[in-house]
């Protein structure tokens, strides 16, 4: 790894700017099923951290906002996410029509 390489990877997993503790985000797991409230801060180190152990992410950020604003949209996707998890339950070619389950 040459002089340049080192600096930029460096920077990109140690000194980046604190973007705040007040900008939350709401992120969705396809595989889990689940949501997840944390700060952008968190995020962003946590993804740093997956980056530099070559490690995949699965969490996808749906919502920027505030921690209230993130919890309040993930109260109202809960519909959504239990009707998925449900889903999951019903063995491979034995799906019904949704107002059947």
């Amino acid at each position: 790894m040459n002089e340049p390489d080192t600096l930029t990877m460096r920077h990109i997993l140690t000194d980046q700017p604190d973007p705040g503790e007040k900008t939350h985000v709401l992120l969705w797991s396809q595989s889990q099923c689940a949501l997840h409230v944390e700060s952008l801060a968190g995020m962003l180190s946590s993804n740093r951290r997956a980056y530099a152990d070559n490690r995949p992410m699965d969490y996808v950020p749906v919502f920027f906002g505030s921690d209230d604003m993130c919890h309040q949209i993930a109260l109202a996707l809960r519909g959504t996410m239990a009707d998925r998890q449900r889903m999951r339950s019903i063995p491979p070619g034995r799906l019904q029509h949704p107002r059947e389950i």
